[in-house]
């Protein structure tokens, strides 16, 4: 996979889904040679699609999290705490919590003990989680809380039933929502993960199999959510 820079590319794939302005203070502290060379230039990729990384470099990825300040910034907690337990239980058999504490600094690793005073959760299932998980309590993914919680729920397993609800939401009546913001969202995921794009291409087309004019309803859909690919970053990912 070619290099992008990588600072730019975690900035973007942490961002909420909602319409609220970004306004992390995230930093680059996780660049540090003490960290495998694949997560120092691919932490963007390895964020939105981690269940495609080798189950290895979890524990690199959680210190990279840490030392980057993302669970101490409002608009990437949730994504990536939720990242995080999901990554601990899938890769359980890789989690060293003695490594990852070993390689935080003294502040990095009371904000670590703060936010798992017993340790990451890879004792619970998945499910347990999800069940556990008040942004997971609605058939509507409209808050941007929600959103986000899905995405990382996607990014840890790779589920595509996630992407199925996401696009329902589109449909709701009668609820408060950002329809825009949920529509830019699935096309920014989809111009960044080709399962994304590729879901949202089987959904596109079922939705247009019984339309009047299919080519309009095709366009209607590209137009809403399915970015072109020239404007997809995995378009030159090998």
């Amino acid at each position: 996979m070619r290099k992008k820079t990588a600072f730019f590319l975690v900035l973007v794939a942490i961002i909420l889904s909602s319409c609220s302005l970004f306004q992390a203070e995230i930093n680059d502290n996780y660049k540090r040679d003490d960290l495998s060379p694949a997560v120092i230039d691919s932490m963007g990729y390895f964020i939105t699609a981690a269940y495609k990384m080798d189950p290895k470099y979890t524990n690199d990825l959680i210190i990279a999290s840490f030392r980057q300040n993302a669970l101490n910034v409002k608009n990437t907690k949730i994504y990536a705490q939720l990242l995080i337990n999901l990554l601990s239980v899938k890769n359980k058999a890789f989690i060293d919590e003695e490594y990852i504490l070993q390689h935080l600094d003294s502040d990095q690793q009371k904000d670590y003990r703060r936010t798992y005073p017993s340790g990451l959760p890879s004792k619970q299932s998945i499910d347990e989680i999800i069940l556990n998980n008040p942004y997971f309590e609605n058939t509507i993914t409209c808050e941007g809380e929600e959103i986000d919680s899905h995405w990382a729920y996607f990014a840890a397993t790779g589920d595509t039933k996630i992407i199925e609800k996401l696009e329902n939401t589109l449909y709701a009546r009668n609820v408060s929502c950002c329809f825009d913001c949920l529509g830019q969202s699935l096309a920014n995921r989809a111009a960044w993960n080709k399962d994304v794009y590729d879901k949202l291409i089987q959904i596109r087309d079922k939705h247009c199999s019984s339309a009047k004019n299919f080519n309009t309803c095709i366009e209607y859909y590209n137009n809403w959510y399915i970015p072109p690919i020239s404007k997809c970053d995995w378009r030159d990912l090998k």
